[in-house]
This record gives structure tokens, sequence and C-alpha cells, in this order.
């Protein structure tokens, strides 16, 4: 699995406005109810919302990967952010998050679900990852860097 059999320009978000973790899942929802009408965006605010409320998605270093499983959807869905002030995740480390994946699968679908986050988590602890991704011009920029990866 790559990036790029996953992401379009349309998922990217390379300056995201939102300074709270509720405002940053609102912001990531934005796309997916965009590009897939038929999905409430209440319900995908909710979805990763739960999520959150279960334990933060923050990992560290400035990453966070919100994620969960989402009812009427037939494959994976990643939204790419990217915060130059940063947002405060409650990450273990204390650090803002500049660097958000957020990542919506079908229910009754683990393994995938599994394989995507380690897939991103392997990534985004790499801190030349980490520099290139914050340092790519804008959203064709991010995808550009992120269909090489």
């Amino acid at each position: 699995m790559k990036f790029a059999d996953l992401l379009s320009c349309d998922c990217i978000l390379a300056d995201m406005s939102a300074q709270t973790k509720p405002e940053a899942l609102s912001e990531l929802a934005g796309p997916v109810t965009e590009r897939f009408p038929q999905l409430d965006g209440q319900t995908v605010f909710s979805v990763l919302m739960d999520r959150e409320n279960f334990g933060t998605t923050a990992m560290g270093d400035g990453v966070a990967i919100p994620h969960g499983r989402l009812p009427g959807i037939d494959g994976n869905i990643l939204v790419i952010g990217r915060s130059h002030a940063g947002i405060d995740f409650g990450a273990a480390d204390g650090n803002p998050c500049h660097i958000f994946f957020m990542i919506l699968t079908p229910e009754g679908k683990s393994g995938q679900h599994l394989r995507l986050l380690a897939m991103i988590a392997k990534k985004a602890k790499d801190s030349l990852f980490r520099s290139d991704f914050m340092n790519a011009p804008n959203d064709k920029g991010l995808l550009d860097f992120l269909a090489d990866e």
C-alpha cells in the first residue's frame, strides 16, 4: 500500500486553520463530506471524536493519526493535514501536532486499518520525512512528496 493509492489533492489540507482538537477533526472531516456527499459530516466528526475520547491519537514528534471505522464506506479514506501553528492534541511528549493523517476505514476491515496505521506510523517516526512534509510548498507539493513515498 502506498500513499499515492489513497490520496487526491482534494484530500490534502496544507494550511489548516484549526486551533483546537475538535476544530482540527472537523476541518479534517470536511474533504470527506465534499468528496463523498452521501456521508454525514456529523457522523464522520463523531467517529473521530469518539476515538479521541478513548485516548489521544497523537503519537509524538508533532504527528497525530486521528482514525476510526465508518459505516457505509467500501474502502479506506485518507485526509492529510498540516498546521504550521500546531494544535494541542494531548501528545505524551507535550508537543503540539503539525502533521495529521486522518484515516477512515470500513467497519469489519481491521486488517486494512492496522496495516495503514502501521505504514503511517513508520513513516512519521522518520525526522527527515517530517521535515520534508512540513517544507512542501502547498497542497500539490504535499501530494507530489507523498506520491513518492
